[in-house]
């Protein structure tokens, strides 16, 4: 016979999450619908169950800003180009789901028969969709900074993983692998022109495969100019061997 003491699954549910987050849900139902996935909704008998998409959709546009404003500020020394590969690195659905696992979303998965005897607790990218709704709850229900609060130390933890291990490359670095690999050459740049005052220069600078200009790039340093030519001759196939 159930001990009639013991808390109902969605009560364990919204106690475990909360602890995890830190956060003291004022509307715990945000929780559970974070928790729901389409495949549970639709199976439901129950009106008006809500699976989790609309929370995922915001969770997604919180984890860019509190992503790209970390890092920003972690590394100021970096380039667009190489804040942006890092940011990747933090928001692909690998890191997404490890961030679940790290706070058993998982278990608490409110899941249709199908995806159940399927594997979906377990599926990488359904954990990295929940934890999006997660957040998107979390804003919701707490705010910017109660969400920063939760998911900085995570973020924290993956970009120090991602550059120890190397994972970032920035345009320079991908278009040097690609120029050895495919033509056995490593690129060279030069810069082409300057112009403006001393404190607001504006650098042209032309990359080089060879003796041949491939592509121009911009920017307010010769650091920046160098990776907009390597990121635009990246994206021009006509030096390129194949993919």
């Amino acid at each position: 016979m159930p001990d009639a003491t013991a808390p109902a699954p969605n009560e364990q549910t919204i106690a475990a999450l909360q602890a995890a987050t830190g956060h003291t849900f004022k509307h715990p139902q945000l929780l559970l619908d974070a928790l729901t996935h389409r495949s549970f909704a639709y199976e439901s008998t129950v009106p008006g169950v809500r699976h989790n998409e609309r929370l995922e959709f915001l969770g997604d546009a919180v984890l860019q800003l509190i992503s790209s404003d970390l890092l920003f500020r972690l590394y100021p020394d970096a380039s667009e180009g190489e804040l942006s590969y890092l940011r990747a690195a933090l928001v692909r659905a690998s890191a997404l789901a490890g961030f679940a696992r790290a706070v058993r979303v998982g278990p608490h998965l409110r899941l249709g028969r199908g995806e159940e005897a399927t594997g979906g607790r377990g599926r990488e990218l359904l954990l990295a969709s929940a934890f999006e709704a997660v957040l998107g709850a979390l804003y919701v229900d707490g705010g910017l900074r109660t969400t920063r609060r939760f998911l900085e130390p995570l973020l924290r933890q993956e970009a120090a993983r991602a550059i120890a291990g190397k994972h970032i490359k920035d345009d320079k670095s991908r278009l040097q692998e690609r120029a050895q690999a495919q033509l056995g050459v490593t690129p060279s740049y030069r810069v082409v022109s300057e112009s403006g005052p001393s404190h607001d220069r504006t650098f042209v600078v032309e990359v080089l495969l060879g003796e041949h200009a491939v592509a121009h790039g911009e920017g307010r340093s010769k650091r920046q100019a160098e990776q907009e030519a390597a990121r635009a001759a990246l994206t021009d196939p006509g030096w390129q061997v194949g993919e």
